[in-house]
This record gives C-alpha cells, sequence and structure tokens, in this order.
C-alpha cells in the first residue's frame, strides 16, 4: 500500500461533471518557487501546478504510474519513477514536460534521488530489493546494489558520499520481542553497504531526509510493539 496524499485544487466543474480523482502520491517544487510538480499515482501522470494561482498548466502522462520524483541540482530536468515490474524512469524537460528519454529499472522502482554534482541517480526497486545506480550522462544503469528488504525512499548527503535508503520492513521473524527494519548506507565511491538498526518495533519505513548541513538523517516510520499479545 502506498501513503496517502492529499492536494486541493480550486477549479470549476460542470454540472452533470464528477471530478477524477488523481491519486496525487509525490511532490516537488521547482528551483525557483513557481511550479509544483505532482505524481499523480491513479491517473498515471505528472502535473505542473502554478504555486502562486494554485491552477494546472499541463499534465503529462506516464507509461505506467509514477510513484516519486525529483529534480536534477541545476533544476532543468525532472526524473520520475513509474512502478511495474519491469520499472521506467522518465526524464523530462522540467519547463516544457517533454519526455527526454526513459530508462528501464527494477520491479516497482521509488524514490529516486539524484546526486549533488548531478552525474547519478539512485532509484530505489521495491520488490527487487536493491537499488540502481543510473548514470545520467549516458543515461545507463552502471550498478545493482543490494538492499535489505523493500527500499522505498533515499536521500543523498550534501557532500554526496552517502545515500541513505529506508527498507520498509524489518526481516526475519515478527513474534520475537526485539523487531526493526534497518537504513541502508551506500557509499557513493565503492557502492560498499552498511545498516543503521533502528529502535525495536521500527516498520513501515516512509520517507528519509537529511538535515542540511549533513549531520543528521529524519526517517518517518510506525513504532510497534510487538511484544505484546495480539488482541
Amino acid at each position: 500500500m502506498w501513503p496517502i496524499c492529499t492536494l486541493t485544487f480550486v477549479a470549476w466543474i460542470g454540472a452533470g461533471q464528477t471530478p477524477k480523482y488523481q491519486g496525487p502520491c509525490d511532490l516537488v517544487a521547482s528551483q525557483d518557487g513557481k511550479i509544483l510538480y505532482v505524481a499523480n499515482l491513479d491517473a498515471k501522470e505528472i502535473s505542473f501546478v502554478d504555486i502562486h494561482s494554485g491552477e494546472g498548466i499541463r499534465s503529462i502522462g506516464m507509461p505506467s504510474k509514477p510513484t516519486g520524483l525529483t529534480l536534477s541540482p541545476d533544476g532543468r530536468e525532472l526524473y520520475v519513477t513509474c512502478a511495474a515490474a519491469h520499472s521506467t524512469l522518465v526524464v523530462m524537460d522540467a519547463e516544457s514536460g517533454k519526455i527526454k528519454t526513459t530508462i528501464p529499472a527494477g520491479h516497482t522502482a521509488c524514490g529516486p534521488t539524484v546526486t549533488p554534482n548531478g552525474k547519478r541517480l539512485y532509484v530505489c526497486n521495491r520488490f527487487d530489493n536493491d537499488v540502481s545506480v543510473i548514470d545520467l550522462k549516458t543515461c545507463k544503469e552502471v550498478a545493482r546494489i543490494s538492499a535489505t528488504r523493500e527500499p522505498l525512499a533515499a536521500a543523498i548527503t550534501p557532500d554526496g558520499k552517502s545515500v541513505l535508503v529506508i527498507n520498509h520492513l524489518p526481516t526475519g521473524r515478527a513474534d520475537t520481542s526485539d523487531v526493526a527494519a534497518v537504513v541502508s548506507i551506500i557509499d557513493t565511491h565503492s557502492n560498499a553497504t552498511t545498516t543503521i538498526r533502528l529502535p525495536s518495533g521500527a516498520s513501515g519505513l516512509r520517507g528519509v531526509c537529511v538535515s542540511p548541513d549533513g549531520k543528521y538523517a529524519y526517517v518517518t516510520h510506525i513504532l510497534a510493539r510487538y511484544e505484546l499479545p495480539a488482541i
């Protein structure tokens, strides 16, 4: 299941018309703060919204359900993960919305994040339990890095040295007193990984971000009480 997000547009609807639910699941703002890019999961499209007026500028159809998006460091390109058994990464012109190219990805791609120098993009392949490393100059996958279980989102440190990947679920049994998911840390130079275990009961990880100074990472998750009997 994907998280429930809402985005409200004030728009006139003619008599007898029923508004179509778009299923917004992710968004990012342009660097100048004028445009909001919205991934609409159910409508299988990306909406460009004028932030000042709240009106839609255009909608661009995607090859499958968009699950995540991010901008290039210079703000010129928009990268969109479109989930499927064989997913697609769509590279779009952030101003015109024109699709420039598509790149193959793994099972249920999501959580795209780009390095500060704009050279590489990391994509979480949720049900392949790994992360694609994409060279943005050649637009080709150059590596696959194993994750723990259902990688869902990622964030890169400001120095570009580490990628933090959240694993949606813990591994192993869930009927013990100590159950927790982990955050995978990828070294961008060597592609080696380490893990940080979250507090007991941590599960259902959804999002991750890194503070501007690179000192802290913040992860949203459920804190379950596994040691209690089911009632």
